[in-house]
Parts: structure tokens; sequence; C-alpha cells
């Protein structure tokens, strides 16, 4: 029972240990996430944890890659949207300007 509690805990701590890194770049948390994730879970499903860690570190490894782009194409969306808005508002304002006596 000790030793499912430590492995537990030891996991949890795994886990959590990316978050605070903030010197690690989004692949490699992503990649240290899925690795104690894989372990764990290969571990407890029939002794391969190893497999389990280097499965899950190429998992999180690609789910934050595609969870970056997401990112990145929201962020540029965004600046477009802005960007007509602006070009919109200048528009109304130049045709408002010549339209007044």
């Amino acid at each position: 029972m000790k030793s499912r509690l430590a492995i537990c805990a030891t996991a949890v701590a795994l886990a959590a240990a990316p978050f605070g890194a903030q010197a690690l770049g989004k692949s490699e948390k992503g990649c240290l996430v899925g690795g104690a994730a894989g372990g764990v879970g290969g571990h407890l499903i029939g002794n391969h944890g190893l497999l389990g860690a280097a499965v899950g570190c190429g998992v999180g490894t690609l789910v934050a890659k595609n969870k970056d782009k997401k990112e990145q194409a929201a962020k540029k969306q965004e600046v477009r949207e802005t960007r007509h808005a602006e070009r919109v508002q200048q528009r109304e304002a130049n045709q408002a300007a010549y339209r007044a006596p």
C-alpha cells in the first residue's frame, strides 16, 4: 500500500513539475507531462513503465505542438480582424469627411 502511495505521489510531483519550469519550452513540458502519465500508465497496466514513458513523451510533444499551432492561428486571426476593423473605421471617417459641406 505504501509503495502505491509513493508511486502516485511521485507521479503527481512529476506531472506538476513542468508547470513551474519557466525555462522549458512547450514541447519539453508536453514531453515531461506525457512521459510521466505514460510511465505511470505503462507501469500499472503491465510493468512497461519505460515504454509508456517513451510513448507518452512523444504524444505529449505532439499535443503541445498542435496546441501551440492553434494558439498562433488564433492570434493571427485576431490581428487580422483588428486591422480590418481599423481600416473600416478609417474608410468611414474619410467618407464622412468628404460628405461634410
